[in-house]
């Protein structure tokens, strides 16, 4: 395997750069999706890719392809990216680690004058985060067929803003059609999210499989009165009985900690009128485990938990929406592609699971995937405390091009 090392200055350079977009005080930063954030740190994308002499495409969801071809047009693609949207607020590394460095990894493998097999395409999949319109993971979604197009576009965020229209107000509802098209395999370089790799003081985790998960929406339905007038012994307050299952989420998920989290997330209550007991919330709450019988046992305790609350309070509890995810499985060739890689480069390596979700799972249907993983301080992310270090950066792009070169280049 070559041992082909990137630019490591530049390449800090132009995550400071794009991280200087909608930058936050603390330097985090707020990009969620379709926002005016989220334009401008494509544009800067864009720019850099056409200045790499990279062939740049954006299909009818927003993605951006960035490619150099190869020497046989008629052999898939190597797909190599991430995201470039934020939660809010966000880190500058979450996501613009994967696409920069996919970047810098092309460029650098142009740079040495190597030529590859396969044509080599440069990703940034839209709406990854989801902070804005759901369901996250959306771009590589739709260009996996697993969600129609229509249905993306119809997606609504808070201000009741349509996704097609705020792609279509950004401009970058491009022509290309979203999939349909042979991948020959996708890798996807992302701060670990958590803190493992720097307890354990590794560089490079190569991912093999990820977590059970439940994500639910749920309602409460109570009765409006006046806050003042009403009796106390008669009130049916619905923010009140969404607060006692919260907190009875976070029980289950502290009751089986460290394995398993649970969390309540989001809320909202109607009509959200300081004078007006509350007869609707809305809240939702996530469940993750490694095993599938912490799962589920999680969950069936989280449903007594509402039971027993509903038969207190009188309260009308509702699943709104349910979601469940089965662990996603990467290609073990592409596994050992990550840490050969490793091992060439001088990288300490370990296997390791991935507790959040990511784009790599869509892809998971189309082609061989992998995931690979550096470390983050203290495993925060979502954050602006959020932070990777430069030689850790450097580390996770030098792997990921020398992975991409050999499976561009196997006969």
């Amino acid at each position: 395997m070559v041992s082909l090392r990137v630019n490591a200055k530049r390449l800090w350079s132009d995550l400071m750069a794009s991280g200087s977009i909608a930058q936050l005080p603390d330097g985090g930063v707020d990009r969620m999706s379709l926002t005016d954030g989220d334009r401008d740190v494509r544009n800067l994308f864009g720019y850099w890719c056409e200045a790499a002499g990279l062939t740049l495409t954006v299909d009818a969801m927003g993605n951006m392809f960035a490619r150099r071809e190869g020497t046989d047009p008629w052999l898939a693609p190597v797909m190599l990216g991430s995201h470039l949207d934020s939660q809010s607020p966000g880190g500058k590394f979450d996501g613009p680690l994967g696409v920069i460095g996919a970047l810098e990894a092309v460029r650098s493998i142009a740079e040495a004058g190597i030529v590859t097999k396969r044509a080599l395409e440069v990703v940034n999949w839209t709406n990854e985060e989801g902070a804005r319109f759901s369901p996250g993971l959306m771009g590589s979604a739709m260009f996996a067929e697993v969600v129609p197009l229509a249905e993306a576009y119809a997606s609504v965020d808070r201000d009741g803003k349509r996704f097609g229209d705020e792609l279509r107000r950004i401009r970058y509802c491009g022509e290309a059609p979203v999939g349909g098209r042979a991948v020959d395999a996708y890798f996807e370089l992302h701060i670990e999210q958590g803190p493992l790799l720097e307890e354990a003081g590794i560089v490079i985790g190569a991912v093999t499989h990820s977590h059970h998960s439940v994500f639910c929406d749920m309602e409460v339905l109570g009765e409006n009165a006046h806050i003042q007038s009403m009796p106390m012994m008669r009130r049916r307050n619905a923010l009140v009985g969404a607060a006692r299952l919260i907190d009875a989420i976070d029980q289950v998920g502290r009751g089986y900690a460290p394995a398993g989290s649970a969390s309540a997330v989001v809320m909202d209550c109607w009509p959200n009128n300081r004078i007006i007991i509350p007869h609707r919330a809305t809240f939702s709450y996530g469940i993750m485990h490694p095993d599938a019988d912490g799962a589920t046992a999680m969950a069936r305790e989280v449903e007594a938990a509402e039971a027993r609350i509903a038969a207190e309070t009188g309260l009308v509890f509702n699943t709104l929406v349910k979601r469940q995810r089965a662990p996603v499985h990467f290609d073990e060739g592409m596994i050992r592609l990550a840490e050969e890689a490793a091992g060439a480069l001088g990288y300490p390596c370990t296997r390791m699971r991935t507790r959040p979700g990511h784009d790599a799972f869509n892809m998971t249907r189309i082609c061989p995937t992998e995931l690979i993983f550096v470390p983050c301080r203290d495993g925060m992310s979502h954050s602006e405390k959020e932070w990777c270090e430069p030689e850790h950066c450097t580390a996770g792009v030098e792997v990921l091009a020398n992975a991409v070169l050999a499976r561009a280049n196997r006969e």
